[in-house]
Order: structure tokens, then C-alpha cells, then sequence
């Protein structure tokens, strides 16, 4: 192609295409970059006013929330707060001498020594204990029962005499004291704060007793709205765990959810004995204010109805007076904005969906239009760019086949011309080495032959008129013939040839002219590029279901990179080792030809450097892919 030809093409591309395509695209982008910052702007007031009703809402939902609870405590500061999972309450702890009162925590209750009572109790654990005697221990506990003051002497001495009951006398006994304590024993804690009614129902569900009873107590218990210690509950979760069906799996869910509560409320009173004391003068110093508590965020707030009504804490689930679509968070994060005005520290995040940038029509079909454009222009400069690379490439591959096939021409000719003229002088001294010329001329001939058959052959591959002639072939003579062919060059040149036939092998349907002369091909191969190395393999045998035929050299070796592509038509492995090496590129691909025509492949093994493998594969159960291609 010349250089005007070339020159008009790439001003046509670029007047007809790329100035166009530049200009448009300029007015496009202009016109989509004014749509964004509209759109932008209309999202930023969008997010202000969404922000704001955020805003009021919150506030309006917590004053709510506070006074209702102020009311509560001016009407009874002394009522037991109850916890309900749905309300937005999570709890209310009073501030006691600068400290939080957990809201499960129970009151000392002040008795009059009972000296019977203890008495009688340590009476009974001595025996029990120490002297190993559940008998006589039972009959102190019951002493301890007779003196029992307060329902929680009587449930101790009760649960004490059921347990030195089970171990001394009949099973039954103890079981109808620990049935009796059911429900009754419940509001009575021991010094851990565990319930002796709680204690009494492990008891019967480790005997395997009134399991029914003990399941309706246990679930009772778990859906009960009064705020119980953590042991308590930890205890109630394991031994629900004992027990399968839904309603207790759903009772473990609850109580689960209930034990990570008390232990971030129990964190959360660490945290505040750390502060300074609360104080009612403080209290009301820093009631107007909303504080932040926690990943899944508390808004706690210390608030003291009047000067007789002790200060307490209010903490109230973020999660559940969030308004819809937005979450609250206690850190920030990328997409999160600040609430401000008294909640600080509280940050909003919206649902994805909430503020969505809409494109109008004018900017979908710019965009379309841009797009369309540009795949033209690139499809145009491609398609330009291709053509001329690709006769450039034919050009070059061209001249580099017709200077090789000349070249491969001539050297076989000056060779046969070489020594014909010898022998037509009569130079040669002796029978010996007229017969070598003589060898030498037939060696030649057959090389010019086997070149200007690949010619012939590719070009008739080219036209599609290769007729391959498939009959019953043995490829153990086809591959003696060949190796025969290439005796004298291989000799001449200094190689050994090493040949293993596998004789086993069966007929098969080939044209046995072109399998030879794709072996040849290869072996020639092996001669050119095997560099220093003076050493050919030539193997016949099976694989599998298949005949082998492997020609492996010590030589130069491929480059992975190279292997895909020396198959190729004209290509040839360009280095400054391979330059120097006659060669036309259409070996190779006259091999794959031939192969594949006889329904096989053609494999390579190669490592640069490490010599190389050409590996043909015939299936021995098939007849070919046919008598032409």
C-alpha cells in the first residue's frame, strides 16, 4: 500500500469521523454536565429538608417518650418498671448515691435476725456436708423450715430439704417438694440472686421428672415481663436448650436477645461509674440533653422530676424510634450525616433508594447518542487501522516467503549444478566418491522436490482442492520410508537418528504419501532448529486409543508465546538464532493440514532453550475425516 493511498485514508478518518465525533461530543458532555449539577443541587435540598423532618420527628418522638415516663414517676416513683421488648424503653434505672441501679436489681430487705432459723440451717449443712448424713441433715432442714420467718427462710429450707431428700430417701418425696416450690419460690432470690424457684425446676428437668410441667414453668418464665438477673436468665437459656419443639426455640432466641441487653446495660453502668457522680443540681443541668451509647445506639438522658423524685436514666432504642427509611448510628461512616440540635453525636443514614439521582430523557439519549457515536468511531478507526496493518502484513510475509522459497530453491540447485559439473569434468578421483556426489545430487533432488511439493500442496489447500487418497496404510513402513528419505541429509549433516517403532500397531485408512511427508516436514524441522545438538528421536507407538508419532530434536526449543502461533501460515519464530535458518513457514501448517484431515492433531512440547517435541496423534478406531478437504 503507498504512502498517498495511506495519507487520504487518514485525513478521510479524521475529517469525516473524528472532528464530528469531537465536536459532539464536546456539546454533549457540556449540555450533560449542567443536568448533573441541576440534579445534584435538587438532591442536596432534598437531603436538607429530609434531614430536618428527621429531625423534628426525633425530638418530638423522645419528648413524648419522657414525659410519659415523667409522669410515671411523679404518679409512683417506687412502681417496678416492667420491660416490654416492643417499646422503645429499654430501661429506666434510677441514680442512687452517684451510682445507676440495674434495673433487675432487688432491694435489701430488712429482717429481724432469725436465730433458730440459722441455727438449724448451719445444723443441717454440717451434717450434710461434713458428716455425710442426708438423713439426719434432712431432719435439721426441716427444723430450719419449722423456724422459717419469711417465705425466702422457707424456700431455702425447702429447696435444702429436697436435696438431702433425694439423696437419702424416696425420689418421689423430693420431687413433690420441688413441684411445690414451682411458681411459689420465684420473687425469692438467694445471696447470688438466683431463684429458688428457678433452682427447684433444674432440679426436676436433671431427674427427667414432670418434663411437661417444668417446660410450661420454663416458658412461663421467658415471656415474663419482669426485668431478671443475668444468671438468672443464662440459667433459664440452658436449661431450654434441654428442651426441643418451637416454642422453646423461640423462648432461647428471646432470652439470648435479652442476655446481650443486660450485658451492654451492665456496660453501660461501668462506663457511667467511671463519671462524675450524678447529682439532682446536675441532673437538671444535663436533662435537656441526648447522649449517644453503643454500635446499635441508645439516646440515654438523665431526668429528675421534682426534688423529692430521685434522678434516674432513661435510655430509649434508637433502632426503634428511627423513622422509615433511615438509620440511626452512633459512629459515622461515608454516607452518614450528623442530626445535631441536642443528639450531636447521632448520625443518619439514609436506604439506598432514598435519594437517587434521576436522569431525564435528554441526558439518557445524550449518553446513548455519545456512546453509539464513539463505538462508531472506534469501529470506523479500527476497521481502517485493521485493513492497513493486514496488507502491510500480507506484503511483508510475502516478500519474506518468496526471498525464502528462492532461497530454498537455490541452495538445492547449487548444489545438484555443484556437483553435476564435477562430475562432468571429471574431477572425481575415484568410484567412492562419485557414488557420494552422485548421492549427494539424488539427496538434493528429493529436497527440491519435497519443497516444491509443500508449494503445491499449500496452494492447493488454499484453493480447497487437496485430495487426500485414504487406503489401508501400516505407519510403521510409512515411517521406516521416511526415515529412509532423510538418511544420507541427517548423516551428512552429523546427526544420529534414533528410531523406535511399535510393530503391534494396526492398519489404519491414511494417504501414507501425505504422512510421510508431514513427518519428513517435521524431521526436517528438527534438523534446522536443533542449533549445536546433533541428536533426533523418531518414536512410533500408541496412546490410549490413539498411534504416536513423535519427533523430539535437543535444539532451540519455542517460546510459550510462540507456540500458539507457529502453526500459522508463513509464521516463523523470529530471533537472532533463527534468522540465519532457511525456512518458508509452511511446514508446520501443511502438517496440521494433513493431520487433521486424517481426523488427528498436532501437539508441541517445547521449552526454550530445552529442545522440542512435534507430537502427531491418529486415532486407530476411525478411517480418517475423509478422501479430500
Amino acid at each position: 500500500m503507498d504512502t498517498r493511498r495511506r495519507r487520504r485514508q487518514i485525513l478521510l478518518l479524521f475529517f469525516a469521523i473524528v472532528i464530528p465525533a469531537v465536536v459532539l461530543i464536546t456539546l454533549a458532555v457540556r449540555v450533560v454536565r449542567q443536568e448533573t449539577e441541576l440534579s445534584e443541587k435538587k438532591l442536596i435540598d432534598e437531603r436538607r429538608s429530609a434531614l430536618d423532618q428527621v429531625r423534628r420527628e426525633l425530638a418530638a418522638r423522645l419528648q413524648a417518650i419522657k414525659l410519659q415516663e415523667v409522669n410515671r414517676l411523679l404518679g409512683n416513683a417506687e412502681a417496678t418498671v416492667k420491660r416490654v421488648p416492643e417499646s422503645p424503653v429499654v430501661f429506666v434505672a434510677q441514680i442512687e448515691g452517684g451510682r445507676m441501679t440495674l434495673p433487675w436489681a432487688t432491694r435489701s430487705k430488712l429482717s429481724q435476725r432469725n436465730p433458730d432459723y440459722d441455727d438449724a440451717l448451719r445444723d443441717g449443712e454440717s451434717l450434710e456436708f461434713a458428716a455425710n448424713d442426708p438423713g439426719r441433715a434432712a431432719i435439721a432442714y426441716r427444723r430450719a423450715l419449722a423456724a422459717a420467718r419469711t417465705e425466702q427462710e422457707r424456700c431455702a429450707a425447702q429447696l435444702m430439704e429436697a436435696r438431702v431428700s433425694h439423696k437419702s430417701g424416696p425420689a418421689g418425696a423430693a420431687t413433690e417438694m420441688y413441684r411445690s416450690m414451682l411458681g411459689r419460690c420465684d420473687d425469692d432470690v438467694d445471696d447470688e440472686g438466683m431463684s429458688f424457684g428457678m433452682y427447684a425446676a433444674e432440679r426436676l428437668l436433671a431427674d427427667n421428672v414432670d418434663v411437661a410441667g417444668v417446660e410450661k414453668y420454663l416458658l412461663e418464665q421467658a415471656r415474663a415481663p419482669e426485668w431478671r438477673p443475668p444468671i438468672q436468665a443464662s440459667l433459664l437459656h440452658s436449661m431450654l436448650e434441654k428442651l426441643a419443639g418451637d416454642r422453646t426455640a423461640q423462648a432461647r432466641s428471646d432470652l439470648a436477645a435479652y442476655i446481650r441487653e443486660t450485658e451492654q446495660i451492665t456496660t453501660f453502668s461501668n462506663t457511667l461509674q467511671s463519671a462524675p457522680r450524678f447529682d439532682v443540681a446536675a441532673a437538671r443541668a444535663f436533662e435537656p440533653a441526648w447522649l449517644v451509647y453503643g454500635e446499635e445506639p441508645w439516646l440515654y438522658t438523665v431526668t429528675s422530676p421534682s426534688a423529692d423524685v430521685p434522678p434516674v436514666i432513661l435510655a430509649v432504642s434508637a433502632k426503634k424510634i428511627s423513622p422509615p427509611g433511615v438509620t440511626l448510628l452512633a459512629q459515622p461512616t461515608a454516607s452518614s450525616t450528623p442530626i445535631g440540635e441536642g443528639t450531636a453525636s447521632l448520625h443518619v443514614e439514609w436506604a439506598r433508594d432514598r435519594f437517587v439521582k434521576t436522569s431525564g430523557v435528554p441526558v439518557f439519549l445524550y449518553a446513548a447518542g455519545l456512546t453509539i457515536l464513539l463505538l462508531l468511531t472506534v469501529l470506523a478507526g479500527y476497521l481502517v487501522l485493521r485493513d492497513v496493518d493486514r496488507e502491510v502484513q500480507l506484503a511483508e510475509m510475502r516478500s519474506h516467503f518468496v526471498a525464502s522459497v528462492s532461497h530454498e530453491l537455490k541452495t538445492p540447485l547449487t548444489a545438484i549444478r555443484m556437483f553435476a559439473e564435477t562430475l562432468a569434468m571429471g574431477r572425481s578421483n575415484n568410484d567412492q566418491t562419485r557414488a557420494e556426489y552422485l548421492q549427494t545430487i539424488v539427496s538434493e533432488s528429493e529436497r527440491l522436490s519435497r519443497l516444491v511439493d509443500n508449494v503445491l500442496d499449500f496452494s492447493r489447500i488454499e484453493r480447497g482442492k487437496k485430495i487426500y487418497r485414504m487406503q489401508p496404510t501400516s505407519l510403521a513402513d510409512v515411517v521406516r520410508s521416511a526415515a529412509r528419505t532423510m538418511e544420507y541429509p541427517l548423516v551428512q549433516q552429523g546427526f544420529q537418528l534414533t528410531i523406535n517403532i511399535d510393530d503391534t500397531l494396526p492398519v489404519l485408512m491414511a494417504d501414507a504419501d501425505a504422512i510421510e511427508q508431514a513427518i519428513l516436514n517435521l524431521l526436517t524441522n528438527a534438523m534446522k532448529y536443533s542449533g549445536d545438538a546433533r541428536s533426533i528421536d523418531l518414536r512410533l507407538g500408541r496412546a490410549g486409543h490413539e498411534a504416536a508419532i513423535d519427533v523430539t530434536d535437543q535444539g532451540l526449543g519455542i517460546n510459550r508465546d510462540d507456540q500458539k502461533r507457529i502453526f500459522d501460515k508463513f509464521y516463523r519464530v523470529r530471533s537472532p538464532r533463527t534468522d540465519l535458518i532457511a525456512g518458508t513457514g509452511l511446514g508446520l501448517t501443511l502438517v496440521t493440514h494433513i493431520v487433521k484431515a486424517h481426523g488427528g492433531r498436532l501437539e508441541v512440547t517445547s521449552s526454550a532453550g530445552q529442545g522440542s517435541t512435534f507430537s502427531v496423534r491418529l486415532p486407530l478406531t476411525a478411517s480418517g475425516a475423509g478422501a479430500s478437504a
